[in-house]
């Protein structure tokens, strides 16, 4: 006799059946078996800008991003510790309930960065503001940080030379150190996070500020770490009871008569050596190579932010171009303690003229001048009817472009004693008291003092 086969379709309807059956019953033993995330929970203080958020239960993953497990609608938090203009607000994703993901009993700090591939942005907009909610909270070197927002991203490599090694990023391409990971494919919740920053820098447009024994910890921290590169560094002179430093630029705002410079300053009792940061010098070694000066000397920009990492009451000195002066490294210094100063020059002595960088600049505008105009533009202060029936409006983007970025000479007749004068004062001086005493900057310093020094805001008067 033979064996009766099913016909075709009812053996499949019968294996549809059966494989429903284990999928259900496999998923409800996965489902009572698993472990669900308990509801998320938050508290928050200050208000705006300022606002900070801790939550209990924190998740991440890689389809999701950040997200809470919760009923309610969290608030959200500004990242950004810079103008208002450029405030990224952050709210984690909210979601009903979550089962099974890899628990982390650590704290994660969620930040964002202004403009990662600026080193003095980066430095006192981005790591500043995070080292310091850290050191508020205690941060265990075992804690972690994420990246929840980037106002001016050019997927460069950061620096994000904290004491905690996990950095989780949202993009691929943000992930550029061994310290950065991108938000993991499976979830992972940690059992506490703290959002945001409370918009904390030492520039006037921040609502917070970042106290003077932070930017001390952090400096101290760097130097602990050995430098990881060699920077450019040619020393001129080995003895003197003072040590200078003078850094050039390569391109803008170049100083042209260096030689000059360093001949006049070999006369006084300071030893000198020349800095270069534009070849392969990170942050730990800028900080090494500037920690034993006593006075930096550089063209206005980047390089000055290497102050941080300067004795306590040292000097740095801004080289202004004629015709361009700025008072922004004077903000973080003097929360810092600093004595900040701006070296100006308005005689032709110190006037430089570079056709190149202004054809750059009016190319950039679509602009074509006669010989006359260029020369125009080069050599007056206020050339503005050169350009008001190229660009009506938008002249000064231009001038003061070019009064900013041009080559500029050191009147060393004006400058020796200038230095002098600074070197023989505020000596065994606290940095409060020589500020009191008119001591600590000069030219456009009463905000940053009145802010960062005397004010309710003080850097000095937070632990």
């Amino acid at each position: 006799m033979l064996m009766q086969i099913p016909n075709l379709p009812t053996l499949r309807k019968t294996l549809y059946s059966i494989i429903v059956f284990l999928a259900a019953t496999l998923s409800l033993w996965w489902w009572a078996s698993s472990i669900p995330v308990k509801q998320s929970e938050w508290t928050c203080r200050g208000e705006g800008r300022q606002q900070i958020c801790e939550f209990i239960n924190f998740c991440i993953n890689r389809h999701d991003g950040p997200f809470i497990i919760s009923d309610r609608e969290p608030p959200s938090v500004n990242l950004i510790n810079a103008d208002q203009d450029s405030d990224i607000w952050f709210k984690p994703k909210v979601v009903s309930g979550y089962r099974n993901p890899q628990f982390v009993d650590e704290t994660l700090f969620v930040y964002g960065l202004y403009s990662p591939f600026h080193f003095s942005h980066f430095l006192y907009n981005g790591l500043m503001p995070l080292y310091s909610i850290m050191k508020e909270f205690s941060a265990a070197q075992s804690a972690w940080t994420l990246r929840g927002a980037t106002f001016w991203n050019q997927h460069t490599k950061p620096e994000m030379d904290l004491p905690t090694e996990h950095d989780l990023v949202l993009e691929k391409e943000d992930a550029q150190t061994g310290k950065q990971t991108v938000a993991p494919k499976n979830t992972m919740c940690f059992s506490k996070a703290v959002v945001g920053t409370g918009n904390r820098c030492s520039l006037w447009y921040c609502d917070g500020q970042i106290p003077a024994a932070h930017y001390q910890s952090f400096k101290e921290f760097v130097l602990s770490k050995p430098a990881n590169s060699q920077c450019t560094s040619t020393v001129y002179k080995t003895t003197g009871s003072l040590h200078v430093g003078i850094l050039n630029r390569g391109k803008t705002r170049h100083i042209t008569n260096l030689p000059e410079v360093i001949e006049g300053l070999s006369k006084l009792d300071v030893s000198i050596q020349t800095i270069d940061f534009d070849a392969g010098c990170d942050l730990q070694s800028t900080a090494h190579l500037v920690k034993d000066l006593d006075v930096l000397i550089a063209p206005f920009g980047n390089g000055l932010g290497a102050g941080l990492f300067m004795k306590s009451n040292s000097i740095v000195i801004s080289i202004a171009s004629r015709w361009y002066n700025e008072d922004w490294f004077k903000w973080p210094m003097t929360a810092i303690g600093r004595r900040m100063y701006n070296f100006e020059c308005n005689s032709p002595k110190c006037q430089e003229y570079d056709q190149e960088l202004l054809d750059e600049l009016l190319a950039n505008h679509n602009v074509e001048l006669n010989a006359l105009e260029r020369q125009q533009l080069m050599t007056q202060q206020n050339p503005v009817q050169v350009l008001s029936k190229y660009i009506p409006g938008e002249e000064w983007k231009v001038i003061e472009q070019y009064h900013k970025d041009v080559p500029r000479r050191i009147d060393m007749e004006l400058f020796t004693p200038f230095l002098t004068d600074l070197l023989d004062s505020g000596n065994n001086s606290s940095y409060v008291e020589l500020c009191r005493n008119n001591q600590c900057c000069n030219h456009d310093c009463t905000g940053p003092l009145d802010r960062n020094v005397f004010g309710s805001k003080s850097a000095w008067n937070l632990e």
